[in-house]
This record gives C-alpha cells, sequence and structure tokens, in this order.
C-alpha cells in the first residue's frame, strides 16, 4: 500500500517516536498553531509525512538555534511564504518557457513553403560579390 506525503496516516504515538519528541510536545505545537493534524471521526489525530517533516524542523530550530515558540511561529511563516514564491517562481519560468517556444516557432519559416521563394534581400541584383 503506497501513501503519498500528504495523506495523513500516522497517529501521535508513532509520530513521536520517530522525531523523537514527547507526545504532549507535539499537542502543545499544536495548540500553538504551528501544527495541524487530520482528525478523524472518533476525535484521532493523524499525522502526514508533510506534518512530521515539519514536526523535525520545528525540533531543529528550537534545538540547534535556540528559538522559543514564538520565533518558530515567524520561521514557519516564513518558510511557508518562501515555498509559496518558489512555487510561483517555478510557474513563471514554465510559462516563460511555453511562451518563448511558441514565438520561436511562430518566427521559424514554414516547411511546407516553397524552397525556391525569394526571400527579402537574396536576389542577385543585391547581393555583394
Amino acid at each position: 500500500m503506497n501513501f503519498t506525503e500528504f495523506e495523513p496516516v500516522f497517529t501521535i504515538s508513532i509520530v513521536a517516536a520517530h522525531v523523537h519528541l514527547h507526545p504532549q510536545t507535539i499537542r502543545t505545537y499544536e495548540r500553538a498553531g504551528l501544527i495541524e493534524p487530520h482528525r478523524t471521526d472518533s476525535n484521532i489525530r493523524l499525522y502526514s509525512g508533510q506534518d512530521i517533516v515539519r514536526l523535525i524542523q520545528i525540533k531543529t530550530w528550537i534545538d540547534d538555534l535556540g528559538l522559543n515558540l514564538a520565533g518558530v511561529e515567524i520561521m514557519t511563516k516564513l518558510s511557508d511564504r518562501v515555498t509559496e514564491l518558489e512555487d510561483r517562481v517555478n510557474q513563471l519560468t514554465m510559462e516563460l518557457v511555453r511562451r518563448r517556444a511558441a514565438a520561436d516557432q511562430r518566427s521559424l519559416p514554414d516547411p511546407d513553403q516553397d524552397p525556391e521563394r525569394d526571400y527579402p534581400g537574396t536576389d542577385d541584383r543585391t547581393a555583394m560579390v
């Protein structure tokens, strides 16, 4: 069975063991709005692979940079914004490539045209010897 990184399939105990955090710490991050797990009909928290990556990032910011939860909140917003901007740059780059390819296609001579056709500046009278 294959899951995507966005599918919530992991319980809090599995996630806590994986990221080396206490489940209560993960709940604290949730209350602070740093992570938003999916809830089942019976109110069980389920986390996705993307949630796990976010928790690892939060843990790194706290452990390695010494950030508090307010700092982590700012870093999370900045990180999300950078990701949005990178996605937008990629979209615009793809659009630019598409438009350049279309422009190049329009500027190429039509291969169905008569190959003997005279193009401006190619007749014998204007040729330089």
